[in-house]
Parts: C-alpha cells; sequence; structure tokens
C-alpha cells in the first residue's frame, strides 16, 4: 500500500511544481511588460521558465506551433502582448 501512496504523493508534488512555475511564468509575464512590448508587439506569446518560447501575430499559429513541437499549450502562459499599456479605469 505504501508504494501506491508514495506514488500518488510523486504525482502530486508534480502538479504541484506545475503549478508554481506557471504561476511564475505568470507573474513574470506581468512584471516584463514594458521589455516584452518592444519585441513582441501586438503579438501572443508562450513562456516557460522566464522565457519566451515562441510567439505569432494569430493566437491559433501560436498554438499550432507549439503542438507541433510536442508541447501541450493548455500547460502554458500564453499571453497577447499590446503595443500600448493597458489602462485600467476603476
Amino acid at each position: 500500500m505504501a508504494i501506491k501512496t508514495s506514488g500518488k504523493r510523486e504525482r502530486e508534488e508534480k502538479i504541484l511544481m506545475a503549478l508554481r512555475q506557471f504561476s511564475d511564468d505568470i507573474d513574470w509575464i506581468s512584471e516584463s511588460q514594458e521589455t516584452l512590448r518592444k519585441k513582441f508587439a501586438n503579438k501572443y506569446i508562450a513562456v516557460i521558465d522566464g522565457k519566451v518560447i515562441n510567439s505569432s501575430v494569430e493566437l491559433e499559429t501560436l498554438l499550432r506551433k507549439l503542438k507541433e513541437e510536442g508541447r501541450n499549450p493548455s500547460e502554458i502562459p500564453i499571453e497577447f502582448i499590446s503595443r500600448e499599456p493597458q489602462r485600467l479605469i476603476l
């Protein structure tokens, strides 16, 4: 029985690590908007480990590229980088 518990715990730890990495990458995108805007204005970007791994003007094209690379787009932060900074009106 200990083997099953160990395997379950291992899977849970992998999931938690992936969620933390996803969250860290979302934070990196948010913090790096100004820099990203200079290189990726009006493009969708995919980020892993604080690095842009691919980009495209069209979301469908970016998703296709990621799948062709053997990546699962649902596990990767994807963000549209607007040419102009977004302003929040509260």
